[in-house]
């Protein structure tokens, strides 16, 4: 990164919709892996994805704004997860294949990950019980 540092330049990948989101597939709850969840950490399940590109941008450093690219690009899946209860959220990237029947994600993605509650956000009260009623119907747990 020698010559990007000295312009004041960094290389960052930005996020690009190619689809809107769509409830997570079952089987993608049923074969994902499950993270293991630390003692100040929470279990979070996936419910919602949407598929999109990763583009690698050179950006200013000041202004954060794009100087330069695309460069690069990658297929990922943006995907929600939320709490059991429906209360906290987060999202995540994960690299996917994109296909013409649609986009998939790699072997690494996980249906449940964990995460700590400061690094969660939380979820409109009028979404609690829907986001709820996804977890339960997802991930057979009442």
């Amino acid at each position: 990164m020698g010559s990007t540092q000295r312009s004041g330049t960094a290389l960052e990948w930005r996020w690009k919709d190619e689809t809107d989101n769509q409830p997570l597939p079952e089987s993608w709850a049923r074969k994902g892996q499950e993270e293991p969840v630390g003692e100040d950490e929470q279990p979070l399940y996936a419910i919602q994805c949407r598929g999109g590109l990763l583009l690698e941008w050179q950006v200013s450093r000041q202004t954060k704004a794009p100087v330069a690219g695309p460069n690069r690009e990658r297929p990922a899946l943006r995907v929600l997860y939320v709490t059991r209860d429906g209360k906290q959220a987060a999202v995540r990237e994960w690299e996917a294949i994109r296909q013409a029947e649609g986009w998939t994600p790699e072997p690494e993605f996980a249906s449940v990950i964990a995460k700590s509650t400061d690094a969660c956000d939380d979820v409109d009260v009028d979404d609690h019980e829907y986001y709820r009623s996804l977890v339960e119907d997802r991930y057979d747990i009442e």
